[in-house]
């Protein structure tokens, strides 16, 4: 089932005015449907223009538990006591502006006064029915009104999506990673998704379970898509591969939308491979988020990214494995799980884990190996039981050093909630916040599509914290 955000059109308008005969709320709705096709929506305009508070009414009936966001125009100047039956709506309210047509003279629109008028009667008059809002300005065929009319869409119809979610956990955490433990009660009141379990006997069970003509037919497809292959077991592909299908079968019949997936140590124990490949195969070729070492909040935060992108491929999670002072720079890095659509013209090279099995005689196959292409990120993490988010964008850049083995990336000209930070406090920001190690990193800068997500649904941003050489009660 494909989730839409319903999105209400009303506009409100005094009868000395001059919306009406400028055909206002005609002209705005033709211009919004054109701009909500592309969207995920179901629009819902009111079909008249409101001139008074008993036409307030009958869009109140008319709206009435059928949407999510109402966008309120004030298509010329409009009565106060016209707002208050809108505002039994939703909490969420977007109130617009537009400017009159002729500059000098009668007003004829007199838009923007109504506009502050109702804002500060949400935020002064009607503060205790908690309403969110934002405001807009131009007519809907402007680059202005649409650039941010379109944030707003990208961010509430990834907040609808968000709140029907269900995320496959399979086989918990990996151990000893504590910090990543959710209480599933407080992620479900804060941001509506469901998580559900399983074991990674199951999984394994699942995996034998595939007729080995279709594992060898994407056999072929996978080591055809490397541009090198230095696995020592090569039936690892066999049994990766079958990993692969059996998570996939896994968010089919359950209807997750996303995976948690134990990527170590029940894997070696049971099955006798690194799994890698597989998570990182669902990104790429199905669009599947599927983070690795049960990390749920990790699941939830690369869900995120996919929603708000609408990509075709999915996000990856990588660990902040250090920093480099002098280039002002980070190295996101993990053991061998990112798609490999994120990897540089070197493509990615199918290999032994860097780390599973080292200093003894055991390998275990497949992880991926790549360095990240140069292009604009996204990176995220929705933290405290979805409590607050991180929110960072950045630009990877090819460096001389190429990093730790593995699938990686530099990233610099770091962002947090927009505003530039260096890399050393960014480090130090998130070691004394106690974020959870993890990081959710998708393709293109959707950063103020995340803040806003945040303000809509309540969230808590991490804020920079400078490094000292001493310790502060205000770092506490």
């Amino acid at each position: 089932m494909t989730i839409k955000l319903n999105l209400g059109y009303v506009a409100t308008a005094i009868a000395p005015y001059y919306s009406n005969e400028y055909k206002v709320r005609e002209k705005s709705e033709i211009a919004l449907k054109k701009i909500l096709d592309n969207f995920d929506v179901n629009f819902i305009p009111f079909h008249k223009t409101i001139f008074s508070t008993k036409d307030s009414e009958e869009a109140e009936k008319f709206f009435k538990n059928k949407i999510d966001f109402l966008l309120l125009q004030t298509s010329s100047c409009s009565a106060g006591e016209q707002l208050y039956p809108l505002c039994n709506i939703t909490d969420k309210i977007g109130v617009w502006a537009v400017p009159d047509i002729e500059t000098e003279g009668d007003v004829k629109l007199h838009s923007l006064v109504s506009t502050s008028h109702y804002l500060a009667m949400i935020k002064k008059v009607l503060f205790n029915k908690d309403i969110t809002t934002k405001w807009f300005y131009n007519y809907a065929d402007t680059d202005e009104f649409i650039n941010k009319f379109s944030v707003t869409i990208r961010s509430l119809v990834a907040l609808k999506k968000m709140k029907h979610t269900k995320i496959g956990l399979v086989g918990g955490i990996s151990p000893g990673f504590d910090n990543m433990k959710v209480d599933q009660s407080i992620i479900k009141k804060n941001i509506g998704i469901s998580v559900e379990e399983s074991t990674i006997k199951e999984l394994v069970k699942i995996a034998d379970s595939f007729d080995q003509k279709i594992i060898d037919s994407e056999v072929i497809k996978i080591k055809s898509a490397a541009s090198s292959i230095s696995v020592s077991n090569n039936d690892s592909f066999n049994k990766v591969t079958r990993i692969y299908f059996a998570l996939k079968k896994m968010k089919e019949d359950n209807n997750w939308d996303s995976l948690a997936v134990q990527c170590w140590s029940q894997m070696q124990e049971l099955y006798g491979v690194a799994p890698c490949m597989a998570y990182g195969w669902l990104g790429s070729e199905d669009g599947i988020a599927v983070s690795c070492e049960g990390d749920v909040q990790g699941s939830m935060s690369m869900l995120l990214l996919n929603y708000i992108s609408s990509a075709e491929k999915s996000s990856t999670l990588l660990d902040l494995a250090t920093f480099d002072k002098e280039a002002d720079a980070v190295q996101m890095w993990h053991c061998g799980v990112s798609p490999r659509h994120f990897s540089n013209e070197d493509g990615i090279k199918w290999v032994d884990h860097t780390t599973l099995g080292r200093k003894t005689d055991k390998k275990y196959g497949v992880a991926g190996d790549q360095v990240f292409a140069p292009q604009e990120t996204t990176t995220t993490y929705i933290s405290n039981n979805a409590e607050r988010i991180l929110v960072l964008n950045s630009s990877i850049f090819e460096h001389t050093n190429k990093g730790f083995d593995g699938t990686r990336g530099w990233f610099k000209n770091i962002h947090l909630n927009r505003k530039k930070i260096t890399s050393e406090n960014l480090v130090n920001t998130l070691n004394m916040v106690g974020h959870e190690h993890h990081y959710a990193v998708g393709q293109g800068d959707y950063s103020k599509e995340l803040i806003e997500f945040a303000a809509w649904n309540k969230l808590k941003l991490i804020k920079e914290i400078p490094l000292v050489d001493y310790l502060s009660p205000m770092d506490d």
